[in-house]
């Protein structure tokens, strides 16, 4: 028998790829049943490991839950996407099954067809794929159940979702081991739950909003008249939207309410484009919700709102004939960095979109109270009066605005124990009033969030909505509804899915990018607006002489008018040239610096690092060749 040193190095080469090649299966296979509950997650987001929301709910299951996942066989032959996506599916549901404990039991389940399973499958209101022209369907879908039958279904899986998926299946973890649902009292002066009938014709149809499915899938929701003179005590949180047109008797109801108490998310607006749209003009919030405000120490002015360059989403408009990109100083992308992190209804998100929000100001320090504010904006900030959105003009906007130097508060938090806004309870005719006497301080401490805008609802603020297969999927793109239930949760007391909310709404904009295209849109708005107001100033002028030529009263225009009137025109052509130009140079230099940067990213980083291959390579070569001579 040879010896290892009578082989020569092809041999020894050859076979030290099989035992390679050996000792990595071995390794694989030995690692996939001994070390299955073990994973190293590398992803900067953890895309791939349960948050400490989801642990901290399996920790509170106290009794067995059952996960089944309806998979069919045959669904790699119908969509190779989601049968890759079944995989990642079925890890994330083992790591549910391992944190446990054993009180989650996974069951996966092949629904074939025209079987009992499949029936089973279709009871539950799972989705099929069509086979083809065939009558059969494959699924991919869940039904979570506790011990008393209570079930929660995901209906179809849709791959597209897949940063959404711990957050649902938590979710609906939570919902099924709580004892009681908390309930939302909802007074709303838009119609957040839709109204009217598809079929009729009066009142005019308007779809239920996307926020009110993702509020009532956590919550008990429970509307309140405008008009009511008491909140119900079972109501854990009071949320008004867009509070107007209350009498006094409702006011005085939802400061009772505090002063039980109760906690409060209030969405106050300035300037309500909802309304506008439903052909209503929006107009300033009434005394009586100033009243709770001036109470609390805060004031809101209701005739401006906030603009800000930096913040400013960028929208398409119409210029003479030619489509450009602008910032839209009233709508808002407002990101992490002017989201408070300390707060836990904030620390978790990363943009909330905002449209003609308000400011509010804290007028004086009330006793008992402490005001932390939630959402800010930048220091390129300022105030614009609410008229200017009848008729708003991007261009116009940006060329008149003047940073104000000072971040404004955009939403906030009151803590503490408030005194009553009234002396004594209102005066009642028509109506039993509540038996309890008049609370002129709170009982306990309360809980009070304010956010100055009521159009963050709206679904085209924050989600692109899609029908697959009949079952209605949300695609959000910001994370205002993250904000909205993690506040309704952390004053219901719930607290188990904020920090989840992250993962199930995650960018990497191009911050670089967005700071490089502001500093060159600032400077040529400058430029821009310089030829503007010289372009307005010749137009009067042209004006004023082509009246006065049109004047029958007045003797024929003189030589040097008529000059004048020639030279104006000739002006307004060359100006208007100038403002193209600047317009087309912005743009021109905006894409300049994305493509440099993608190029650098996309190609100069990769060939750079071949070329440092190459020089290590080549180094290792010639120390090789040295040390042999």
């Amino acid at each position: 028998m040879k010896k290892i040193s009578d082989l020569d190095k092809s041999t020894i080469g050859v076979l030290g790829l099989i035992l390679a090649v050996v000792l990595f299966f071995s390794v694989n296979v030995i690692a996939a049943f001994t070390l299955k509950n073990y994973r190293l997650d590398l992803t900067e987001e953890k895309l791939y490991s349960l948050s400490q929301g989801s642990l901290n709910t399996v920790k509170q299951i106290k009794e067995p839950i059952t996960i089944r996942f309806y998979l069919s066989g045959k669904l790699a032959k119908v969509s190779q996407i989601h049968a890759t996506y079944a995989v990642r599916v079925i890890e994330l549901l083992e790591q549910y099954a391992s944190a446990s404990d054993g009180k989650i039991k996974l069951e996966i389940v092949d629904p074939e067809p025209f079987s009992k399973k499949e029936d089973e499958a279709l009871s539950y209101g799972l989705k099929g794929i069509p086979v083809g022209n065939s009558s059969e369907y494959v699924y991919i879908g869940m039904t979570i159940s506790n011990s008393s039958d209570r079930r929660r279904t995901i209906a179809l899986l849709d791959p597209s979702r897949e940063r959404f998926l711990e957050y649902d299946i938590t979710k609906y973890l939570t919902d099924l081991t709580r004892s009681k649902r908390p309930t939302i009292g909802i007074i709303s002066t838009l119609p957040i739950d839709g109204r009217g009938e598809p079929h009729l014709m009066y009142p005019k149809y308007h779809p239920r909003w996307a926020i009110m499915n993702v509020i009532r899938d956590i919550f008990n929701v429970r509307f309140i008249s405008r008009q009511t003179l008491d909140i119900p005590p079972d109501i854990d949180v009071l949320m008004l939207v867009n509070p107007k047109k209350f009498n006094e008797e409702t006011m005085y109801a939802i400061d009772q309410h505090v002063m039980r108490g109760g906690n409060l998310l209030v969405l106050i607006d300035p300037f309500s484009e909802v309304e506008v749209a439903l052909g209503e003009v929006p107009y300033s919030i009434r005394p009586d919700i100033d009243k709770l405000l001036k109470t609390w120490g805060i004031s809101f002015d209701p005739t401006h709102f906030v603009a800000d360059t930096v913040l400013a989403r960028t929208i398409s408009h119409t210029q003479e004939d030619k489509s450009l990109q602008t910032k839209f100083l009233p709508w808002l992308a407002v990101n992490e960095n002017y989201l408070s992190p300390e707060d836990p209804v904030t620390s978790a998100i990363t943009s909330v979109n905002l449209a003609y929000a308000g400011n509010f100001n804290v007028t004086e320090k009330v006793d008992g109270l402490t005001v932390t504010p939630l959402l800010f904006s930048s220091k390129e900030s300022e105030l614009l009066k609410t008229i200017l959105g009848l008729n708003p003009d991007p261009a116009e906007m940006l060329r008149n605005f003047s940073a104000s130097g000072k971040n404004m508060i955009l939403g906030l938090r009151i803590k503490g124990t408030p005194k009553s806004a009234f002396e004594k309870a209102p005066t009642r005719n028509f109506l039993k009033q509540r038996p309890e006497a008049h609370i002129p301080e709170a009982k306990n401490p309360v809980n009070i969030i304010l956010i100055a805008d009521s159009d963050l609802l709206a679904d085209k603020f924050w989600t692109k909505k899609s029908t697959v297969l009949g079952v209605e999927q949300l695609y959000p793109f910001a994370g205002n509804a993250d904000l909205i239930v993690n506040a309704l949760d952390n004053l219901s007391g719930a607290t188990s899915l904020i920090d989840l909310r992250s993962k199930a709404e995650w960018k990497r904009p191009f911050i670089v990018i967005e700071k490089l295209a502001l500093r060159a849109g600032l400077k040529y708005r400058e430029q821009e607006a310089l030829l503007f107001s010289e372009l307005e100033a010749t137009q009067d002028r042209l004006k004023e002489l082509t009246q006065k030529a049109s004047d029958k009263n007045n003797e024929t225009l003189s030589k040097e008018d008529k000059d004048e009137i020639q030279m104006l025109q000739e002006r307004i052509i060359a100006l208007r040239a100038a403002l193209r130009s600047v317009q087309n140079v912005l743009s021109h230099d905006i894409l300049a610096l994305q493509s440099s940067i993608i190029a650098f990213n996309v190609i100069l980083i990769p060939v750079l690092l071949v070329f440092i291959a190459l020089f290590v390579a080549w180094r290792r070569r010639a120390r090789r060749t040295q040390g042999r001579k």
